[in-house]
This record gives C-alpha cells, structure tokens and sequence, in this order.
C-alpha cells in the first residue's frame, strides 16, 4: 500500500516537474488550469491511496495498542484470580515488560517492515539494472585509414523497428546522413557508436571516435573543461579549435572568456553558444572518425557556413566525418550521401545522382525543422536574449549545485503557518486538548494502579479488598484501553488533516502564479536554480511528510508525558519536583549546545548532496557523449568524490548524534541514580506502590525526555523543508488584471514606442529605446547574432517582462488588457520542441476544444499522419518515441489549434498565417527573404528595418552583408 502511495506521489510530483519545466510556454498558451486541474487530480488519486493506508494503520496500531494493553490486564487478572500475590515489584516488573513490548510492536517492527519493503524495492532495482543488457566496449587504436561497415543492420527499440536492411560502408572524407523526421538518421549513428543494442547484422568500426549530439549536453563547469572533457590541453589544438567553432568572439565578451562557469543545463548560454561548445568538445578530440548529429541547426546562418567550411570542410578535411544534416547546401559539398527513408537507406552515392524528389522532400522537411519561406515561424528562444554576466556572478555560478541556506532556528511563524495549513487553529487546539485529556487519564491510571497495589498488601478485610479491588481493575483497564483508543485516533486523524492540506495552497498556486521576471531571467544562482530548488523542495517535503506527521505527533505526546510524570513523581515525593525540574534544564541546555552544531552540519549534508543528484542527472542526460567521449572513468571519479564529501558530512552528523545520545544517557542514569538514592536511604517508609511508581516514572521520564529532545531535533530539521515551501509562497504574484476587448485584434497593427527592457537582477539594457510600426497582416523578418534582442522583442509582446515604453496593438496599450486575454489572443510556435507526458491529443489539444477531424486534418497537412497511428498514443516520460523534428512538427499542430486561430485550421500549415501579422525569429537567412520587412537587430537597438530587397541592393548594409557571407546574395 506504501508502494502505490508512492507510486500516486510520483506521479504528481512528475506533473509538477513537467509543469515547471515548461512554465514559459504554459503562461504564453494560457494553459495554466489545465495544467493545474492534472496536477489535482493526480493529487486526488493520490488522497485515495492515502485515505486507504490511513484507515488500516488506524486500525493496525489501535489492535496493536490495545492488545498491549489488554494483554497486561487479562494476565494481572489471571494471576490474581489463581491466587497470586499483587506485589508492587511483579506489578510493576510486568508492567515495564508490557511497555517494552507494545514500543516493539507499535514501532520497532512496524518500522523493520517498512524498511524491509523500502529494501525489498531498492534490492529489485539494483537487480535490475545488474541483470540489465550490456553494451559491447571496444578497444579503439589510432589509425590513418578509418572505416564504418554495416551490415544487414536490424535495430528495435520497444518492439518499434527503427533500422532495418541497413547496409553501407564509409571511408574517409565527408559523409552527410539525410532523411525526412524521424527517419532514422540519429539512430544510426547511435549504432555507429555502438550506443544501441543490435538485433540482426554485424557493426564495423576501424579507429578513435567523437560524437556531438543533437541536443547539446554540457556540464556545470568551466567552458574550457567542457571542451577539454578529459583530454591532455594542447595550447595550439585549443585554440585553432576554438577559432573553427565560431567561439572567439564569445569569449571576448565574457568577462572570464573561456574560464566562464556553464549553468545547470547551460542555462547561462544562448542555444547557439551551447550547440558551438558542445561541438567543440567532439572536434578537440583527437580522433579518427568524427560523428556529428544535426548540430548546426541551432546556428544562424553566417556562423553555419563559417563552421562548415572552416571545421568540418577544414580542420577534418583529413578525417572521416559523418554529418546528419538537412541543408542542401552542405549536402551537395559532401564526398559521400547517405539519405534515409523509414529506417532503410533508399539511397547512397553522390549528390548529383540524388533524385529530385528525394531532394525535395529532404527540403520540404528542413523547412519544417527550421524555419523557412514556406512557413512563418515566430520562434521563441529566452537562452538567446541571455546577456553576459558580471565577475562576481560567474564567480558565484562555480557552486552551481548548491542550497540556499538559513541560518538561526526555524521561526514560530513557520510553525504557525504550517498547522493553519493542516486545518487551522481551532483543529490544532482540539488536537493539543486531546493529548492533554489522554495524558491526564494515562497520570491517573497509574496513580489508581499505584493505590490498588498498596491496598492489595495492606489490606485485612478480603472482602473488602476483593469489592475495592474490582472496580479499581474495571477502572485502570477501562480507562487505559480508552485512552489508547484515543490517543492513537486522534493522532492518526491529525495526522491524516495535516496530510491532506498540509502543502501551501495548491501546488498550481506555486507553479504559476510566479512572475515571468523571475521565471525567466535567469540571471543570478537564485533565479537560475529557483525552480530546481523548487521541485526539489517539493520531493524532499514529500519524502520526508510522513515523518514530519510522525514526528511532530510523538514529540507533543512526548512533551504531555513529561508533564505528567513529572506531576506523578512529585506527588509521591515533593522534593523530588526539584531534581526532575534540574534534570530537564540540564537537557536543554545541552539541546542549546547540540542544535546549532547539528543544524549547521544538516544543512552541510543537505548543501553536499545536491551536487550528488546534480552531477547524476547531467550524467544521465549526456549517457551518449560519455561513452562515445569514453569518459566514465572521468565522470566515476567525479560522483565519488562528491559522495565521498557528502558521506563526512553525513558521518559527522551521525556522530554529533551519537555524541548528544551519550550525555543525555549519563544525565538520565545520574536522575534515576538520584530517586533510587533517596528511597534507598533517606525515605524508608514510603510504601512499596509509590517507590515503584516513582522509580518507573522517572525511568520514563528519563527514556521520554531524550526522546522528545531527539524528536525536537529532527522535527526542526524537517521543517526546514516546509520552511523552503513556503517561501515560495511569497514570490510576487503577476498582475493579470485588465481589460477584455471584444473582437479584439481585429487588424493586427503593431506600434513599438520607446520600449526599453532592462533585467533587474544585473541592470542590464537588453532592448534600447525600440520603436517600429508594423501594418496588419505584415511578415516581419527578425535576425541578428545571438544576444541581439531578437527574442526579447517577442517577450515583451506577451508581457513575459516588465518593461519601460509603450505597445500599442490596434491602437490598444497592451498594459491595459487582461494578460490571460492578451496572451490568447497571440500565438506562438516555440523553438524548444517540449512534449507533455500523456496522449497526442492532450499534447495537440489539451483545452479539449476540437474535433478528432479537425485534429487530424492538421496532423495529415504537416504529414505526421504516418507516425501517429492514434490520437490517443501515449507519450513516454522523455518523449523518446519521438524525433526532435517530430516533437516540433507536434507543436506546430498544437500553435494551429490555438483557441483564437481556429478560423485557419482549414487550410495548410504553409497558408495558416496569410491573414495574420507575423514575426519570424530564423537562423536561416533565406526563411525571411519573402517576409514584408527585414528588422536586423544588434546590442538592443534596430539597426536596419526595410524591405529585404532594398537591403540586399544596399551593399553597406548589415543585412546585404550577412546575405553575401551565408551565399544568398544572388537570391532573386
């Protein structure tokens, strides 16, 4: 039952994940109530399982409980009724023994069996991945004639065929794989570096080999390890291959050049910067045959063909070099094409011999990916508008895994917040008067137990005793069995109250109501980590709720207990109220001692292991790179050194622990020492009942009181986790508040007025006093180097950002309106192709607004009805069963069936924007030759904003310029 708890938890925390994730493009589709109501009712799914365990642990501790307890007084009973003597030493000796045995069963094996079904879980995971399916390691020697020789390759990945028939043989020189989306041109090179498992077929390779993947992975380190990634530096290598890559420029405006820190992800990168370093790192390399997966798409175009011909074209001219592209241009410079089809090779040779439908349809489906004159794409790329940062930040980005730490104790307020979460005042009131109720009925039990023992030996008239005696027994067992029963429901109810209520509002609170400011700016390591920390804020509260419940729940009981031990001892004895009293202040002093030393090195252990799950999910995420880079050893090393650190802190709280265990052990044993002294020699005539009471008492009270201080412990340190959760609570909210015009934008005229776009964070000017006008229904053309500001311009017309100025859509400030009405009134088609865990229909349609037809009218006009057999196929976790190409054509579908387009979904994706006004962020030059005004964007301003014709005819323009060097200057 733990296990489907788990289970239901993962899947919520799963949806908020994929929430934050894609926080950005959910604020600018509107789709926050979607998302929030599947994270609810995954959250209801999950209340089920835990009402379910709720209702059989309620039950399971009372049986267990009460059994203890009845247990003790059916064997009293029995021992008495055969005719045994109720001395206080059996009493209390059996008493004592009971209570050990209710603290074993009630805890001690119901915590050895969660923890041996946690075991159980961990031991078939392990299995698992040892069981697991090993890749063949080849030794790879130097050599000056390197070779790829496939045969017959059949490849499946979950029953799905992804290669089949494939044969080819490759040497030397350049090899361009080509092929429409998702026609298997990543997966063979995959198998090229025996990264995939074979099913049929034999795999050839002769030489060293380097991969750059599709998706650039990079580590949190400095750009310079990035591209050394293990290898010996070499001054004069480093730096030619820094010059091929295009990142000279680069690192001459960071302030620490190539000794810049790369964010968690690169997130500190434009994707151009990211795509460059990570191609750098494969060519550094010194190998033999050279794999490179798409990875120029990213680049603009000048630095595109700069690339080609100085690094693939130049500096491997003498290397076998396989490169997955779709641009024709770098197809007909290749020595040798390969081009795709559905997982089969429908043709390999040279480039003139490649039909021209093949070349057509390669075109068709590059224009699809990238952008191009047949369809106005308005891409959307926050990394690009990154601007660089200052010393002390990057000096600050080296602990990019890293938790932001308090200091002093967790404040009252955080408490006080946390019960008002978990039902309010008026329920925590009732709970504490219930634990109060029950404490007092378990002090007056044992005083009555206490009186029934003195009478049972001092006694003369049986009788009496006898009728005394009964209803004393009907009175302790009665009343002890009742307070069980209430103890344990009122706690398990609680604990239930706070389970259900206790995270800060609603998650979807959390997730969007943040403002994009710090969403999306990126620019210091709390903004830059605020949602990692966020989530995983969120998995360590769920982690540790049920502990937090349970710890809170037996320090109060714990806190009660002392009270009324304290109580009971002083009415045996008064004097002993004071050394009870001197033994509590001796443990919180050492409390005082204890907890900042222990807070400090929790918080340690928690810094420490950050960098643990940061360092394995980069590892996860670059699996390819790693191997094909033969980097495991590197990265081995990396994971034991941070878990060697994380360990000492660990152990060393583990002995600070053990440290405060062993001086409240010696306090207690010089308590106990104290109450048996003083009836040992001092106080001989108190009856034998009260010395038992007293010295059982103050045993308790020694056992309960470390253990309440242990508790208080560690329910502070686990309320740094709820402290964290509900700092999130208090980010600034969005101002979405504003107007709603009927039919509104009705022409689509667009008026820029000194717009100014400054990032707070680093007060950097990032858009420079913009003004521009754009008539209804033009196609604007934005290009620039990355950092220029192409894509702030976009930002601020969703209000993504505060910024200074005036935009003015159909004569309406933009300001004024509602931002949910603003934001579903402009659609937009993401760079970054982000699929959804679910259905293709809730990917393409999640409002549930259309029809099946309609859906798959859209699905067959960007030809992806050959790949989605069913609008209901399941989206794996990682989007695996489908292409990067494919996921962007996916969202195409999903910018078409935006609420307010629906009037275009009759014609083709290449027509759907004719009637309305367009901007078009493109890499490729040629993607905006067609559009009505080319705007060409440099440090923040406009630098041009014309025809694009009229430009190209201006030899000195910036546009003319880039055009002659991307070799379209002859375009007609």
């Amino acid at each position: 039952m733990r296990l489907n708890i788990n289970k239901k938890t993962d899947e919520r925390l799963q949806r908020i994940q994929e929430s934050l994730s894609a926080i950005r493009i959910i604020k600018m589709y509107t789709w926050e109530k979607f998302f929030g109501h599947k994270i609810d009712e995954a959250r209801k799914k999950e209340m089920k399982e835990m009402m379910k365990a709720f209702y059989l642990r309620t039950v399971m501790v009372i049986i267990t409980l009460l059994s203890s307890k009845i247990g003790f007084y059916a064997l009293v009973m029995t021992y008495i009724w055969f005719n045994g003597t109720a001395s206080a030493e059996v009493m209390f000796y059996i008493m004592k023994c009971f209570e050990t045995l209710k603290h074993t069963i009630a805890h001690s094996v119901s915590h050895g069996m969660s923890r041996l079904a946690e075991l159980s879980a961990s031991l078939n995971r392990i299995d698992a991945v040892l069981a697991a399916e090993e890749l063949n390691e080849k030794i790879e020697e130097p050599t000056s004639k390197p070779k790829v020789h496939l045969k017959d390759i059949k490849v499946c990945i979950k029953d799905k065929i992804v290669l089949q028939n494939i044969t080819l043989t490759i040497q030397g020189g350049l090899n361009v794989v080509t092929g429409q989306l998702g026609s298997g041109k990543s997966s063979l090179i995959k198998v090229i570096l025996n990264d995939y498992p074979v099913d049929e077929g034999i795999v050839e390779t002769i030489g060293r080999k380097s991969y750059a993947s599709q998706d650039p992975w990079l580590f949190p380190s400095s750009i310079k390890q990035n591209i050394l990634f293990g290898e010996v530096y070499d001054e004069g290598r480093y730096q030619e291959v820094v010059r091929v890559c295009a990142l000279k420029f680069d690192f001459s405006l960071f302030p620490r050049g190539d000794e810049t820190i790369i964010a968690d992800r690169g997130l500190n990168l434009s994707k151009g910067q990211q795509a460059r370093i990570n191609l750098a790192r494969t060519i550094y390399k010194e190998s033999d045959i050279y794999l490179i997966d798409d990875s120029l798409t990213a680049l603009d175009s000048l630095v595109q063909d700069f690339i080609f011909s100085e690094c693939i074209r130049g500096f491997l001219k003498n290397k076998l070099c396989v490169l997955v592209t779709h641009n024709n241009k770098h197809i007909s410079n290749a020595d040798h094409v390969i081009v795709l089809d559905n997982g089969r090779v429908e043709f390999q040779g040279k480039e003139p011999n490649i039909s021209k439908d093949i070349l057509a349809a390669i075109e068709e489906s590059d224009i699809h990916k990238t952008g191009g004159n047949e369809k106005e794409k308005c891409e959307s790329d926050a990394d690009e508008t990154t601007q660089l940062l200052t010393s002390d930040t990057l000096i600050k980005r080296r602990r990019v895994y890293h938790e932001i730490n308090k200091e002093g104790s967790v404040s009252a307020e955080v408490y006080s917040k946390y019960f008002k979460f978990g039902g309010g005042i008026f329920l925590f009131s009732l709970v504490i008067i219930m634990y109060i109720g029950s404490q007092f009925i378990e002090s007056y039990i044992s005083k009555l137990l206490t009186n029934w023992v003195n009478i049972q030996q001092n006694i003369t008239n049986v009788r009496e005793a006898n009728a005394t005696s009964f209803i004393e027994k009907v009175t302790v067992s009665t009343g002890s069995i009742s307070n069980e029963f209430i103890r344990n429901v009122t706690s398990e109810f609680y604990d239930l109250t706070i389970n259900t209520t206790s995270e800060p509002s609603n998650d979807t609170d959390i997730n969007y109501n943040v403002p994009s400011i710090e969403t999306l700016e990126l620019k210091s390591d709390e903004t830059l980590n605020m949602y990692s920390m966020m989530i995983a804020s969120f998995v360590i509260l769920e982690l540790m709720k049920y502990y937090l419940i349970l710890k809170f729940a037996r320090n109060a009981s714990a806190l009660f207990s002392i009270g009324g031990i304290i109580i009971l001892i002083a009415v045996v004895n008064w004097r002993f109220f004071i050394p009870s009293l001197t033994f509590i202040g001796f443990l919180i002093l050492l409390r005082n001692f204890y907890m900042p030393a222990a807070r400090s090195i929790k918080r340690l252990e928690s810094a420490t292991r950050s960098p643990i799950v940061g360092h394995l999910n980069a590892s996860m995420e670059g699996l390819t790179t790693i191997r094909a880079s033969k980097a495991q050893d590197i990265l081995t090393y990396e994971f034991d050194r941070h878990q060697d650190v994380y360990t000492s802190a660990h152990y060393t709280s583990f002995c600070i622990k053990r440290a405060f265990g062993f001086y409240m052990d010696l306090f207690s044993t010089l308590f106990l020492s104290i109450i048996v002294g003083r009836f040992l020699f001092f106080d001989l005539g108190t009856s034998a009942g009260d010395v038992g009471l007293a010295i059982t008492q103050a045993a308790s009270l020694s056992m309960i009181s470390q253990k309440c201080l242990i508790l208080w412990t560690e329910l502070e340190n686990y309320m740094t986790s709820v402290e964290r959760v509900l700092e999130y609570t208090h980010l600034e909210t969005e101002h979405s508040e504003g107007l709603k015009i009927e039919n509104w934008p009705c022409k689509g005229e667009i008026k820029y007025m000194n717009v100014c776009l400054t990032y707070t964070n680093t007060n950097e000017r990032v858009l420079k006093d913009i003004s521009f006008v754009v008539k209804s229904k033009q196609k604007i053309g934005i290009v620039g180097r990355t950092g220029a500001g192409k894509s702030s311009i976009i930002s601020t017309l969703f209000r993504l950002y505060n910024y200074e100025g005036k935009i003015i859509v159909d004569e309406v400030d933009i300001k004024t309106l509602s931002l949910k009405f603003l934001r579903q009134h402009i659609s937009i088609i993401p760079q970054d192709p982000i699929m959804f865990a679910g259905t293709v229909r809730s990917n393409i349609d999640p409002l549930q607004r259309y029809s099946d037809e309609e859906i798959w009218k859209t699905i067959h006009k960007i030809h992806l009805e050959n790949i989605i057999p069913s609008l209901d196929l399941k989206i794996t976790d990682n989007n695996s069963n489908f292409s990067t190409g494919q996921r962007q054509l996916i969202y195409e579908a999903t910018a078409n069936m935006d609420p307010e387009t629906d009037i275009l979904i009759q014609k083709a994706i290449v027509d759907n924007f004719s009637g309305c006004t367009v901007f078009v962020i493109a890499h490729r030059l040629h993607s905006v030759l067609d559009c009505h005004k080319v705007m060409v964007m440099d440090k923040g301003e406009i630098r041009e904003f014309d025809n694009p014709f009229t430009l190209m005819e201006d030899k000195s323009s910036m546009f003319s310029k880039m055009l002659n060097n991307s070799g379209l200057s002859d375009t007609k």
